[in-house]
């Protein structure tokens, strides 16, 4: 590839380009559901073939010949990006950091404050540091469309870092991390090298200890388009080839704290306290002073039966209430790519919704189900002392895109959403399968509940009313 002459300070963006672009996305790059978008980026693979042969299993590169795809991932972050980020304002630290590898080390450079495109440039240029841009989905429009669909499809969040490498440079060293990493080329060219796993679907990050041998797996050379992914745990390492005057790629991550063990984690605290409730074995009190016995090894039995007792309940399809998982996930994650024109974008900028609230006449539909989830849980007990059961309808409709996935140590966003009685779970269920229904043929008792139920989402986003054929 021919050698590229160092980026320089680029003009500023026209008027027109200021705006949010919400242009129509190339043929090969479907938008049109999280899988069809999932499977443009992984294509010729399908996604039947991906999760069944790659997916936390082994690495894959698909080299990019779609000369769409390959023009669509080369517009996805450039250097005029990274400029006219950097003008909405931008930190060190919170938003980018300048980093370069030596010593099999990682060193960042020491910035602080706001950080601007040129003192960013200098860096580049003469400490041959790379330029780590964190979530760049708040301030890019395309990987914000990306990405959010990558959520619907995950069911879980999906974070984003553009690496920016000066020639013949190495911004990390050799390390491991706990997500599924995708890696795709933007600029220039990239040298990968990976290594197999100290520790399989590894838990946490980590840089790959020196008195350790690694055994090398795959040398890659990555050009514009092409698509790298590997699980997590999965050593690895890159630097910028002489052949490129710069590399830039975009790291697109997913499933951290996602594992069985996590899920466990989350399901244990309302299955353990549901089964008290009915079984006086897990209501009686533990051995004097077990607490202090430094090896509980003595009630390994008892543990055993009366996890056995849990397993049973399951195997019998007892309820279970993922609640925290839920929640974190529904209060971070995008919320939907805004196409002109849609209520939601409407309803964002202030102006009114055009059609009118639902009747029990009415025919209504949900929308943007991809976005909500519905969830059994106990109200908090200083709403009420009972803690009995509750519905919840989550959505991430009115997240705040700017600040995805990161934080400036304040306390974590609340989850948006509605309360309903148990009582309307059978009307939920109905209205979730996303179908035109008539209110008045809600399973619900009476027309009052009816009409609350549909107004309450219809005032959140989630109902769009039909109008009546003329």
């Amino acid at each position: 590839m021919p050698r590229r002459e160092a980026p320089a300070d680029a003009e500023d963006e026209s008027p027109a380009t200021k705006k949010m672009r919400h242009q129509p996305s190339v043929p090969s790059m479907d938008f049109a559901t999280p899988r069809s978008l999932f499977e443009s980026l992984i294509a010729p693979v399908t996604s039947e073939e991906f999760f069944r042969t790659y997916w936390e299993k082994k690495p894959l590169l698909i080299r990019q010949n779609s000369p769409d795809v390959r023009s669509y991932c080369q517009s996805l972050f450039t250097m005029k990006d990274l400029r006219h980020a950097s003008k909405k304002g931008v930190y060190y630290g919170r938003d980018v950091n300048m980093c370069k590898c030596k010593d099999r080390k990682k060193v960042v450079l020491q910035r602080r404050g706001k950080a601007t495109y040129l003192e960013m440039l200098k860096d580049f240029r003469r400490s041959k540091a790379t330029i780590q841009f964190h979530q760049p989905q708040r301030f890019n429009d395309k990987l914000w469309h990306i990405m959010e669909k990558l959520e619907c499809y995950f069911g879980t969040l999906v974070g984003c870092n553009v690496y920016i490498t000066p020639s013949e440079s190495q911004g990390l060293p050799a390390h491991h991390d706990d997500v599924e990493v995708f890696i795709l080329q933007v600029e220039g060219e990239k040298h990968w090298r990976l290594y197999a796993p100290l520790i399989p679907l590894a838990r946490e990050y980590d840089v790959a200890p020196a008195d350790k041998v690694l055994t090398q797996t795959h040398d890659l050379l990555l050009k514009e388009g092409d698509l790298l992914y590997f699980p997590r745990g999965v050593i690895h390492e890159a630097d910028t080839p002489a052949s490129s005057s710069h590399s830039t790629h975009v790291t697109i991550s997913t499933y951290q704290n996602t594992s069985w063990a996590d899920y466990l984690q989350d399901l244990l605290p309302s299955l353990l306290n549901d089964a008290a409730m009915s079984d006086v074995k897990l209501r009686k009190g533990i051995p004097l002073q077990q607490l202090l016995h430094l090896d509980p090894s003595s009630v390994a039995e008892t543990l055993t039966g009366l996890l056995s007792t849990i397993a049973k309940r399951i195997e019998a399809r007892c309820p279970l209430r993922s609640s925290e998982m839920l929640r974190d996930f529904m209060a971070h994650r995008l919320p939907p790519y805004l196409d002109v024109g849609s209520s939601l974008y409407m309803e964002k900028r202030g102006d009114m919704r055009t059609d009118d609230p639902p009747n029990i006449n009415s025919t209504i539909k949900l929308q943007y189900q991809d976005y909500a989830a519905i969830a059994i849980d106990k109200v908090p007990k200083l709403l009420n002392p009972k803690e009995e059961l509750m519905i919840y309808v989550y959505h991430a409709l009115k997240n705040n895109r700017k600040t995805h996935m990161v934080s400036d140590n304040e306390e974590s966003p609340p989850v948006t959403g509605l309360r309903f009685p148990l009582s309307h779970m059978s009307a939920l269920k109905a209205i979730w399968e996303n179908k035109p229904l008539r209110v008045k043929d809600l399973p619900l008792e009476s027309d009052h509940d009816k009409e609350t139920l549909v107004l309450s989402l219809w005032t959140e986003g989630l109902m769009e009313n039909i109008p009546a054929e003329a």
